[in-house]
């Protein structure tokens, strides 16, 4: 994913549903490279009431895949929706994950309902298809 300047490249992007559950709309874009960031930023978002709420991400996973085969890039969809999250905004996300993650045109996704879910480990595997890491 590119940003504006050269060499400026955004890691991730955090989209949620509005308020009025209407439209799907960025929440949040970042050039930060920590993986632990983008996680931590999915697991601390709450409504007023401390509810945790879903969100959509697309993250851009780097990764080597050794004997060298080199670097590559893959962008990852991840529907994050936790366990405890109040119904209606489950449904409300389960019932337009795909029809974001194909307007995004993006073939690799990961449903997430826990912070386990979304260890770089398994984002890994996943974009990589199990060639990365080993």
């Amino acid at each position: 994913m590119s940003g504006d300047n050269k060499g400026d490249k955004i890691k991730f992007i955090i989209f949620k549903i509005s308020d009025n559950k209407k439209e799907v709309v960025i929440d949040e874009v970042s050039h930060d490279p920590d993986y632990e960031v983008f996680r931590t930023r999915l697991d601390n978002t709450r409504d007023a009431n401390d509810n945790p709420m879903p969100r959509y991400a697309v993250y851009d996973v780097e990764y080597d895949l050794g004997g060298g085969e080199g670097k590559r890039s893959k962008i990852i969809f991840i529907s994050w929706v936790p366990s405890n999250t109040p119904t209606l905004w489950s449904m409300i996300y389960a019932s337009t994950r795909e029809h974001l993650k194909n307007a995004l045109n993006i073939h690799t996704s990961i449903h997430a309902d826990d912070k386990g879910d979304i260890e770089w480990k398994t984002v890994l595997a996943e974009a990589s298809g199990g060639k990365a890491g080993k």
